[in-house]
């Protein structure tokens, strides 16, 4: 019975998100972030037959009320990619592997649907140009809603098209760096009601000592002469400086918790990270440099394998 509760609140909770995102008011939007964590909740309290039954429910309701391309959508990139990720959860696989499959599914079921709906591949550059476009806009009017003056408006604008070719070279590594964000966001908040062990010592987490490698590999293939090489060398290279940036953070939490600092300043110099360039650079530096520093003396002081409970 209480198994049946799960699976029920978790499609109830599915829909709501989904339908107040795409039919509510334009900030509603947001709720669409959360659409896995459903999936990951019923998963981490049921199991994975809840969760993945919990899902098909949600999303053969969402096929009724909104059309079968909204279901389809629903499960290829939440309710699919959330059972994945639970089932490799609860076999005790690493978190980053469980990222990495869960955005993998996720980008599958993104190529499923533009395949689905828009089987000329000549035509997706068109229409991601236009939906960059239609959001470009977007972001002029509000703010121009907000005060800015007319001439850095106009200077914005007159920016349009070369930033919309920069934004379709880069969209590999935005949709991983996103969806990474988004599914790790989902698991933290998930693990208030599951409690999921790979979640609990995050602030030690490194990446591989082998992808220094990648990075220097692809920084230098950023200066080939073959445009196609050069753009796929800075996805790369945008993708491994986002990993370290992950264990940047996990360094500067790690002392957080080290020396008990207050929670306000802790959210405080997120916030400045989050903000400035040069915060965030310095971030991506402390992450590349702890293969060498190793800041956190993980490999010589294993008595500070305890230290915190990573509640940031």
């Amino acid at each position: 019975m209480t198994h049946a509760r799960a699976i029920v609140s978790g499609a109830v909770c599915a829909i709501g998100l989904c339908v107040g995102g795409l039919a509510g008011p334009p900030g509603a939007a947001l709720a669409l972030l959360a659409v896995p964590l459903p999936a990951l909740v019923v998963g981490g309290v049921a199991g994975v037959v809840h969760a993945a039954a919990s899902s098909l429910v949600a999303g053969s309701v969402l096929g009724g009320l909104l059309g079968w391309p909204v279901g389809v959508a629903f499960l290829l990139l939440a309710g699919g990619p959330g059972v994945l990720a639970v089932l490799m959860l609860r076999r005790a696989w690493r978190i980053e592997h469980v990222l990495v499959a869960a955005v993998a599914a996720m980008l599958a079921g993104i190529a499923t649907l533009a395949v689905l709906f828009a089987p000329a591949a000549g035509s997706w550059s068109a229409s991601l140009t236009d939906a960059w476009r239609a959001s470009f806009d977007g972001a002029l009017a509000m703010y121009r809603d907000l005060g800015m003056s007319a001439e850095q408006i106009e200077e914005l604008a007159s920016q349009r098209e070369q930033l919309a070719q920069s934004a379709l070279h880069c969209l590999p590594a935005l949709l991983v760096g996103g969806a990474s964000v988004l599914w790790l966001a989902n698991l933290r908040v998930s693990a208030r009601w599951a409690a999921w062990p790979q979640l609990h010592g995050l602030s030690r987490w490194r990446a591989p000592e082998l992808m220094v490698w990648l990075l220097i590999a692809s920084g230098f293939a950023l200066f080939a002469p073959h445009p196609t090489v050069a753009i796929a060398a800075g996805n790369v290279f945008a993708i491994v400086l986002a990993c370290y940036f992950a264990q940047g953070l996990a360094i500067v939490s790690y002392f957080f918790q080290r020396f008990g600092l207050p929670r306000g300043l802790r959210v405080a110099t997120y916030v400045v990270i989050a903000l400035q360039q040069v915060a965030a650079a310095l971030v991506v530096a402390l992450g590349v440099f702890d293969l060498w520093g190793d800041f956190r003396q993980l490999t010589t002081r294993a008595a500070d394998a305890a230290v915190g409970s990573d509640t940031d």
